[in-house]
This record gives C-alpha cells, sequence and structure tokens, in this order.
C-alpha cells in the first residue's frame, strides 16, 4: 500500500521504495512561491537520503495548471538570496540539484506551465505532456530576456555581474559556466541496456542514450 506523506501544498507519496509521486496542490493557480521551494528543498533532501529511490514523477491535482508562474505579489521569501547547497540561491539551487540528482525525475504535465514553471519542468529529466490541455509559455522570451533562469538569475552568481552582461546582451555564452556541482550516477540502468534489439534484427536508426 502506498504511504502517503502530506506537506501543505506538495504531497509525496511514496508508492514503493523505488517509485514517488509528488503531486503540486496548491489553488486555486498552483503558483510557485516560497513555499513550493521550500517543499522542493526538503524533497531533495529526502530522495538523497532515500538509496532505494529511482524514480520520481511530478504532476499537478488541477487539471487546469501544472505549475503556474513566480508568485510576483512578494510572497517569495528568501529564495533569491539565501544560498542553497550548490552555493546558488535557492531558486537555482533547486534547478541545478535536480538536474544533477542521482534519481531519475519525470514531469507529467497537464494543464498551463509558465516561466518559472518552464524552468522546472526542463530541470526534470524527462517530459510528458497532455494532448489536450497543456500550455507551455517563456514569457522572458517575448521581452527580450535570457530564458530559464539563466542571464538574469545563474549567471551573475558564477561569472560575476559584469561578465554575466557580456554573455547576455552579446549573445555569445561560449560553453556554459560550471556549476560546481558534480553529477552522481543514476540509480537506474542505462536506457540503451534497456532497449537493445533483439538478436538478429536490424538497428534502429536513432538510439536513446543515457544522459
Amino acid at each position: 500500500m502506498a504511504n502517503t506523506n502530506s506537506a501543505a501544498h506538495v504531497r509525496v507519496i511514496e508508492e514503493t521504495p523505488a517509485y514517488w509521486r509528488v503531486v503540486f496542490d496548491y489553488p486555486p493557480f498552483n503558483i510557485v512561491d516560497a513555499s513550493i521551494f521550500e517543499a522542493l528543498q526538503d524533497l531533495l533532501a529526502r530522495m538523497n537520503a532515500s538509496p532505494s529511490l529511482r524514480v520520481v514523477v511530478f504532476e499537478s491535482a488541477n487539471p487546469e495548471f501544472y505549475l503556474a508562474h513566480f508568485d510576483l505579489t512578494g510572497k517569495i521569501g528568501n529564495i533569491m538570496t539565501a544560498v542553497g547547497a550548490s552555493g546558488l540561491p535557492i531558486l537555482m539551487d533547486t534547478f541545478v540539484r535536480l538536474t544533477k540528482s542521482p534519481v531519475v525525475s519525470i514531469a507529467k504535465i497537464r494543464g498551463c506551465v509558465r516561466g518559472v514553471s518552464s524552468e522546472f519542468v526542463l530541470a526534470c529529466d524527462m517530459r510528458f505532456a497532455s494532448r489536450e490541455n497543456t500550455r507551455l509559455g517563456q514569457p522572458e522570451v517575448g521581452v527580450g530576456l535570457h530564458p530559464g533562469g539563466g542571464g538574469t538569475e545563474r549567471l551573475p552568481h558564477l561569472v560575476g555581474r559584469g561578465r554575466a552582461l557580456e554573455i547576455v546582451l552579446g549573445a555569445n555564452a561560449g560553453s556554459p559556466p560550471s556549476t560546481g556541482v558534480p553529477s552522481l550516477p543514476r540509480r537506474i540502468s542505462s536506457t540503451t541496456s534497456r532497449c537493445r534489439p533483439p538478436t538478429g534484427s536490424s538497428p534502429p536508426s536513432l538510439l536513446l542514450r543515457p544522459r
């Protein structure tokens, strides 16, 4: 039987020791604010402390909103200034640690995904979206800003404000700077080994390779 551990707006459902579901349930719009990031930080700590965990699937209890955009009413707490385990502010620390986690993360998308929510699903290893009810968007692009929390949020902390402005305004980033967070080995077997064609069959033209 699944073991349910409820938080304020993010429910963690331990279906098995190896598979968890994480449900965003923050009516009415699943607005992303400090409480969401605090819950995600707690989740990352739990994931790292669970050696048997292999896969986490993120979904929404609201069919119209997977996650809405960042809260602009002031309910952001200290996520823009406090430093996380990666040395980055909590906002970017959450995304970086998710990408580096040995646990495979999957975004099961249904509903609206905007701005910082788009950055969250892009930080996951895989994304699957409903054809009938999914709306993706990144408002930064429309006003000429670097999307994905890159030039405006992350780069100044990695290369300094002056160099960050040169990269963003000059559109010549080159190789992305290192985050200083090492990638950990996945807790799941290689995709290619599990998708190898049967003996005697012709190999596919495209192979899905591990990260």
